[in-house]
């Protein structure tokens, strides 16, 4: 038996986000093969999830990326549980975690969840997924993987890819009702669902619309896109598209706001990981188009899934619309596969085999 100790923060009441995360733990758990403690932030919603699986759970507040009490915690627990495995689940768990692990021989193992944002010449990288005392880091992508690989010099072995595991029971719920937007009647309606920063390319999406046909009836749900925002408007309205581009805000349904509309777009134009928002909607059939970066390309099989454009090209992406609006019976092929590639490559199942396999290749 394998004791687990797995350090992650999330103070988010939305289970959405990370559910991938918390299945992978409780799979391992189950496993038989593997004793998992946690250490949860105090408001974690994962506490109660965790606990009512059998494991066991402490809180400290891990909320500096370098705190000398979360350091003091993590190594405690180390030593009284035995810990093998030091599994660190974001930044903040990887900074306190790698320095709580030293002066023991506890295998520490992080999380990369994307491309781009490090450089072997920043000093900060050495705090997080550069640090000496890291022996894995568990990659979200191959991409990701192989980005990260180009940093770590002579120990490129440490980088490894697992795809976040989901579970198509999770994909069961009713669509969102959309009829207080009043959507044209035949519309093909088009979804992107993220927390919209700029490299997310709203302002792509925004300009692949300008250049539709005017006559192309589709509406457009930007879930994430804070309606009262000036330059979300602004965007919009350089779209010509005004009234038939919703900005929906922050939403706690966005899997069922997707699974509502005939296609999801990511027009990524950097440092993309697995985007959990697409599989969400592939597992509910709804195919995507996205850009060519991170992770995308895993994701999304060309002309079988979905489609593939180039990172921040209006035109490819105004063509790949057209080329599903135009023809339904394809998008729903697309859909179909989509959400067979889901079920089938992106299970989590193949997280926990694959998770359970790096535990044993450093025990």
């Amino acid at each position: 038996m394998i004791n687990v100790l797995a350090v992650t923060h999330h103070a988010r009441e939305n289970i959405n986000p990370i559910r991938p995360e918390a299945s992978q733990i409780i799979g391992l758990h189950k496993t038989g093969k593997v004793r998992v403690t946690a250490l949860c932030n105090p408001n974690s919603p994962l506490i109660a999830l965790f606990e009512s699986h059998g494991i066991e759970v402490f809180t400290d507040k891990l909320n500096k990326k370098f705190s000398l009490t979360s350091i003091k915690k993590i190594k405690q627990l180390i030593k009284d549980r035995d810990i093998k495995i030091l599994h660190l689940f974001n930044n903040i768990a990887c900074c306190n975690g790698a320095m709580a692990a030293i002066g023991t021989d506890v295998k520490a193992i992080a999380y990369r969840g994307q491309t781009g944002n490090m450089s072997r010449i920043d000093p900060l990288s050495y705090l997080t997924l550069l640090h000496p005392r890291l022996d894995k880091i568990i990659c979200v992508a191959k991409a990701v993987e192989l980005e990260l690989k180009t940093h770590l010099g002579r120990h490129k072995d440490k980088a490894v890819t697992v795809y976040k595991g989901h579970d198509s029971s999770w994909y069961q719920n009713p669509k969102a009702d959309l009829s207080d937007l009043k959507l044209a009647d035949g519309s093909f309606v088009i979804s992107l669902v993220a927390n919209l920063r700029p490299r997310k390319g709203l302002p792509v999406l925004m300009e692949a619309l300008s250049l539709l046909p005017k006559d192309t009836n589709l509406d457009v749900l930007l879930v994430g896109a804070d309606p009262s925002s000036p330059q979300i408007q602004a965007l919009i309205e350089s779209s010509g598209r005004v009234g038939r581009v919703h900005a929906l805000g922050y939403r706690t349904d966005a899997p069922e706001v997707a699974a509502a509309s005939d296609l999801t777009v990511l027009p990524t134009t950097k440092r993309e990981g697995l985007c959990r928002a697409v599989l969400e909607a592939n597992s509910y059939g709804i195919p995507a188009i996205v850009s060519d970066t991170g992770g995308n390309a895993e994701l999304v099989k060309d002309g079988h899934s979905g489609i593939v454009v180039p990172p921040s090209k209006p035109q490819e992406l105004a063509d790949a619309i057209m080329k599903l609006y135009n023809d339904r019976e394809l998008c729903a092929l697309y859909g179909k596969n989509a959400k067979e590639r889901a079920v089938n490559k992106f299970n989590v199942e193949q997280g926990v085999q694959a998770t359970l396999y790096v535990y044993l290749s450093l025990v």
